[in-house]
């Protein structure tokens, strides 16, 4: 039995719905691993798993925050102006950006590059909207 076959198994049963075939795993993995390398493999291999889970936490965190902070935005600015004029895309291209769509089973967030995009659509249209004064 290879320890790193065993715990791929138990991959596969992350953040599924069989939480049976998960624990019977899990199971079968501390009853036959038990000497001191395999255990070394597999506080690396939790490790490892709990960093990949920060991660994606952190970006999930980070996807919401843009959200909100886009709400007010969206009620004041059109999307479609900014889709249009700063990235040459679509409305619904914009929107699932904003709204984490998924799209060929990955949810589609903005980059470094389209956020520095998006910001700099912002502040263009602040500096827009803020040197204009109507005059009787």
């Amino acid at each position: 039995m290879e320890l790193k076959k065993e715990l791929d198994k138990l991959k596969s049963y992350m953040g599924g719905d069989n939480d049976e075939a998960f624990e019977k795993q899990a199971s079968f993995i501390r009853e036959h691993f038990t000497s001191d390398s395999d255990q070394r493999e597999i506080d690396n291999f939790i490790s490892l798993e709990l960093s990949d889970i920060s991660n994606r936490l952190e970006d999930t965190i980070k996807d919401i925050e843009i959200r909100l902070q886009l709400m007010d935005v969206k009620e004041i600015v059109s999307l479609s102006y900014i889709a249009k004029n700063y990235f040459h895309k679509t409305r619904s291209w914009l929107h699932q950006k904003i709204n984490g769509n998924m799209k060929n089973g990955k949810p589609c967030t903005f980059t470094e590059k389209e956020l520095d995009t998006l910001n700099f659509a912002l502040q263009d249209i602040s500096k827009k909207i803020g040197s204009i004064a109507i005059h009787p």
